[in-house]
């Protein structure tokens, strides 16, 4: 009977010891997989960091950011994906500072304020053409430059007509 019951409590030490040896491998093998991955991406940006320290706060970082990515795809009940781009290493905190270029004033501004343009205004036309006014140019075929991988030239006939509706010039 007593060695029967030695015989079990060794069992199941070596099956518990068994199993942390597996998980401890697993996260290794983990840990190596996502070294190799953060080199990979910061090859792919050429990202450089100025020291050793640097770089290990990053690569914490991108495995955040990796987790949170993969753990969003993994639940399937959005209309898109998550991937990992260029801003993988950066803090939801850095990425809004380095990208919202809205800065608040520092000191609050004066009491005036502008009157609205146009808030006397009560006949208002049922329909504008604006290519009359000179706001727009008419349609135009543009052949194989028709898709939008030129934003910028798009872009420039909606400062163009903002420009004129605001202005009139």
């Amino acid at each position: 009977m007593g060695l029967s019951n030695n015989r079990s409590i060794i069992l199941a030490l070596l099956l518990v010891f068994g199993m942390w040896a597996c998980d401890v491998t697993s996260r290794t093998l983990n840990e190596n997989s996502m070294i190799q991955r953060h080199e990979q991406w910061m090859a792919r940006y050429g990202k450089e960091y100025k020291d050793d320290l640097e770089k290990e706060t990053r690569f914490k970082i991108f495995k955040n950011n990796v987790a949170y990515i993969e753990a969003f795809n993994n639940v399937g009940n959005h209309a898109y994906k998550l991937s990992i781009n260029e801003f993988a290493d950066q803090t939801n905190q850095e990425f809004k500072a380095a990208r919202n270029g809205f800065k608040v004033p520092s000191t609050p501004r004066s009491g005036q304020t502008t009157p609205f343009k146009y808030e006397n205004v009560d006949a208002v036309p049922s329909s504008i053409d604006w290519r009359k006014k000179g706001a727009v140019t008419p349609i135009k075929n543009q052949g194989q430059c028709g898709v939008q991988i030129f934003p910028a030239r798009s872009n420039t006939g909606d400062d163009r007509f903002c420009w004129k509706v605001l202005v009139g010039t």
